[in-house]
């Protein structure tokens, strides 16, 4: 046990910041927050009603599903701006288009894409990634 009352001043201060650091390692850091659109938003009403959108920030795949069941996670609303913690997984839907984004600092960067009819690899890929 260290004898406080016995320390030099620059022992104390040198202590002093070992323990600020020490602390500063074990506290839990926040995830940086960044801006996420789906690339569909402000689009026409026509496009939005004739073919499919969604976009769901993942939290695990069941890769044991072939199609859009096999993503969990919450959905996020096409039309709207959403703030995601920096490092999440989205995948959106346009059509017959699916795509899986990492959401950076810098916004948001393709992982991979394949068509809605023939996700099996695409699953597994990202499965392997979480």
């Amino acid at each position: 046990m260290l004898e406080i009352n016995e320390m030099s001043l620059e022992d104390l201060k040198l202590t002093k910041e070992i323990i600020e650091k020490r602390i500063a390692e074990l506290t839990p850091q926040k995830k940086q927050l960044v801006l996420y659109t789906h690339n569909c938003k402000g689009s026409a009403k026509y496009h939005l009603s004739k073919y499919k959108h969604w976009a769901k920030q993942l939290a695990g795949i069941d890769a044991t599903k072939t199609n859009g069941y096999a993503f969990l996670g919450e959905f996020l609303k096409v039309t709207s701006e959403h703030m995601l913690p920096s490092g999440s997984i989205v995948v959106e839907v346009c059509g017959m288009s699916i795509t899986a984004y990492s959401i950076t600092a810098n916004g948001k960067e393709e992982i991979g894409s394949a068509r809605t009819d023939s996700m099996h690899s695409f699953i597994q890929t990202l499965s392997e990634m979480l």
